[in-house]
């Protein structure tokens, strides 16, 4: 969410060096503040899109991704401290071992990207790459998806696998992946400010399917880089999403067992229809902060919805 409004906020370029340890330590005096703003004066945000800024208002940017970086830290510490703890008193299993090395590599991979990330807009273009900024959100959800398991995992200990439906079961799996590329595409719709560029809807420019479509003679490369072909393919892919995953969590409603089931699946439908509702509004009102920030942690309330059902569903819950 804090990575969301700094990128919402325009302001993930305002920090132009990344120092792990040193970085904690914010601009005090005002001769420090002036230190950061002349290095922020000599990017080339600053050069072509932010030259009247004033020191206050670099403040409010800069006070944003300060935030998220620190955060992040954080995050690292509370992890790894522990990690260590139980690692050395022996208290972890073979298995969750595995598990939190894998978070532990995701987590610095996570850091790279997102300095990796910055780094796009600090040459030339005064733009993040929307490839980084979507493997960095692609990241962090993987992340909280191998968490929130390990968290279910233990909370509702599992039994003996259950007899389910696996037609019920494949669904959901599917619905988890097509949940999980339509937060991609939304993440492609924010780092090139598509969602800006066509606010009614269901129509574009008063068409189903809009002129300027087609824009590279690479058709692959259009799908990525045309702001409109971008915002096209998410509003659509969100609808179709919506539809197939609200299918699957009725249709795995019919086979409940127990009321843990069925609150599962219920879950799954608010969820998805709130993301499509405040998806529409954010796109109306021209991506208001607010709008947007709430699409996002909404989106990842579904997916962990579909990964909550996934697991019940999976598993015989003692």
């Amino acid at each position: 969410i804090i990575g969301g409004l700094t990128r919402l906020t325009d302001s993930g370029l305002s920090m132009v060096d990344w120092r792990p340890i040193m970085g904690i330590i914010p601009p005090i005096s005002y001769q420090s503040w002036m230190n950061v703003f002349v290095q922020y004066q000599q990017t080339p945000e600053y050069l072509i899109i932010n030259k009247n800024i004033s020191l206050n208002e670099f403040k409010y940017i800069f006070w944003w991704e300060y935030s998220h970086r620190i955060f992040a830290r954080i995050i690292g510490f509370v992890f790894l401290i522990p990690f260590i703890y139980f690692l050395l008193k022996k208290y972890l299993s073979k298995k969750t071992i595995m598990q939190l090395t894998f978070v532990f590599i995701f987590g610095l991979i996570q850091a790279v990207v997102g300095w990796w990330m910055v780094k796009s807009g600090l040459n030339n273009d005064p733009y993040v790459s929307q490839y980084r900024l979507a493997f960095h959100l692609g990241n962090a959800i993987i992340i909280l998806g191998i968490l929130f398991w390990m968290t279910l995992e233990n909370l509702l200990p599992k039994n003996n696998l259950s007899r389910i439906n696996v037609v019920g079961k494949n669904l959901i799996f599917f619905s988890l992946i097509l949940c999980f590329i339509t937060i991609i595409s939304g993440s492609l719709v924010s780092g090139t400010d598509a969602g800006k560029s066509f606010n009614t809807f269901p129509l574009m420019n008063e068409k189903f399917f809009p002129d300027g479509y087609l824009l590279e003679k690479n058709f692959l490369l259009n799908l990525f880089e045309n702001t409109i072909a971008i915002q096209f393919n998410h509003r659509w892919l969100a609808i179709f999403s919506f539809l197939f995953i609200s299918f699957s969590a009725l249709y795995t409603l019919k086979f409940s067992k127990t009321n843990l089931h069925k609150i599962s699946s219920y879950l799954i439908c608010f969820f998805a229809f709130f993301q499509v509702i405040i998806g529409i509004f954010t796109l109306i009102y021209n991506v208001p902060i607010l709008l947007a920030s709430l699409h996002q942690a909404n989106a990842s309330l579904l997916f962990c919805s579909i990964i909550f059902t996934f697991y019940i569903y999976s598993n015989k819950i003692k």
